[in-house]
């Protein structure tokens, strides 16, 4: 009798302390944020593709939740994460070529690059290992840009030093 696979976790804590994992049959266990269930978060995992950075989508054991890809290259979308306040951490608009733009907190931590939407309530977090796009781990935030946009009001923007 073929023995189940164990859990294996990814080399990233994500927010709250939780271990994200995929299980062997699939499902990708990824925490809920505190407000993933809010209407604009069911849209945002409804309009989510099939397909980010040619890595397919999984199912994920949460509310307000998307991942694609598997094992340790996961990209993963949590959506009703904290809305980040003012911050000094490095803010920076991404637009697609449709004019839609969508600003992102930036941090990078383990091998992960963390996008958090700013302005925008519930706020939507992306994580994306540096081994499934080392040069250019944005452009999965940026292919997310009409998904956000459409689900998601900006109320608020990045502004810098300049801008005050």
């Amino acid at each position: 009798m073929p023995r189940p696979l164990p859990l294996r976790p990814l080399l990233a804590v994500l927010g709250g302390g939780a271990l994200l994992t995929a299980a062997g049959c699939g499902t990708v266990q990824v925490p809920a944020g505190p407000e993933a269930s809010a209407t604009e978060c069911a849209d945002v995992v409804i309009g989510a593709p099939p397909t980010l950075l040619e890595l397919d989508r999984h199912e994920t054991s949460s509310q307000g939740t998307v991942a694609w890809g598997s094992g340790e290259d996961t990209i993963v979308l949590r959506c009703g994460v904290q809305s980040p306040g003012p911050t000094t951490e490095r803010c920076t608009r991404l637009g697609d070529a449709d004019g839609a733009t969508v600003d992102w907190i930036v941090r990078e931590q383990d091998g992960l690059v963390f996008y958090t939407t700013y302005g925008r309530s519930p706020a939507i977090e992306v994580s994306v290992p540096r081994s499934v796009a080392p040069d250019q781990p944005s452009a999965a935030a940026l292919d997310l840009t009409q998904l956000v946009t459409t689900t998601v009001e900006a109320t608020d923007y990045c502004v810098g030093a300049g801008d005050v």
